[in-house]
């Protein structure tokens, strides 16, 4: 069999958006918290993860925008390396002193957090038992 063959072959991607049956990769064309826009239409949003509403919160839209004015868009890497800054420190530095701890660290997705620490947490000759309906996270 030819390396790409395989994938050539695969046609079930194609089969379900020709079908208006993919469900990834939508365009939002808006998006305003409960409620998107996509061709035109405007639905309900039930897949978010915003789940405290805080995305179209005015006060998190203002300090969006004057984070972007003073750092930019972008880190330019990731916080392991070089894209650590100090917004980062004193959000951590705040949420540790909200909490009661010695110390905090942010990670930007909830993947990240499980990957991160469980890994630091489980060694090669630990057990773990999960249930069969955890996030791929978890498992990974």
């Amino acid at each position: 069999m030819e390396l790409y063959e395989k994938c050539y072959q695969y046609t079930r991607v194609t089969q379900a958006k020709e079908m208006g049956l993919y469900p990834y990769f939508i365009p939002l064309s808006d998006t305003e918290g409960t409620e998107v826009t996509i061709d035109g239409n405007r639905l309900i949003m039930i897949g978010s993860n915003n789940y405290l509403g805080l995305t179209t919160h005015p006060k998190v839209r203002e300090a969006a925008i004057e984070a972007v004015r003073r750092y930019g868009t972008s880190c330019t890497g990731s916080r392991f390396l070089n894209g650590t800054l100090a917004l980062h420190r004193q959000l951590e530095e705040e949420l540790a002193d909200f909490v009661g701890k010695e110390a905090a660290l942010v990670f930007s997705t909830g993947y990240q957090v499980n990957v991160g620490t469980i890994s630091s947490l489980i060694g090669r000759r630990d057990y773990v038992v999960t249930d069969k309906d955890d996030h791929a996270s978890i498992v990974d």
